[in-house]
């Protein structure tokens, strides 16, 4: 069970060498466009934010200092405490 997880690395110490420097080789590459694809994708939804915001922000209405906006409820007054 163990000798199968492992690769069968030649036995002419060059060619080991070589398939060694060659999975190295391959394994940088990959990390390296993993890296690139990752640096990519951040760009790519750091520039969606900013068009977003920037449509956004053209079509807002300037709000005046003295309003607050938020949502209410109206409540029955025989619940509220009496003011005496």
């Amino acid at each position: 069970m163990r000798a199968s997880l492992f690769v069968a690395l030649p036995r002419h110490p060059l060619l080991r060498a070589v398939v060694l420097v060659a999975g190295a080789v391959l394994l940088a590459g990959l990390v390296a466009m993993g890296l690139l694809i990752g640096a990519a994708v951040v760009a790519l939804a750091a520039l969606v934010m900013l068009v977003r915001r920037w449509l956004n922000g053209r079509n807002r209405r300037p709000t005046e200092p003295g309003i607050i906006e938020g949502e209410f409820t109206v409540v029955p007054r025989a619940s509220l405490p009496r003011a005496d």
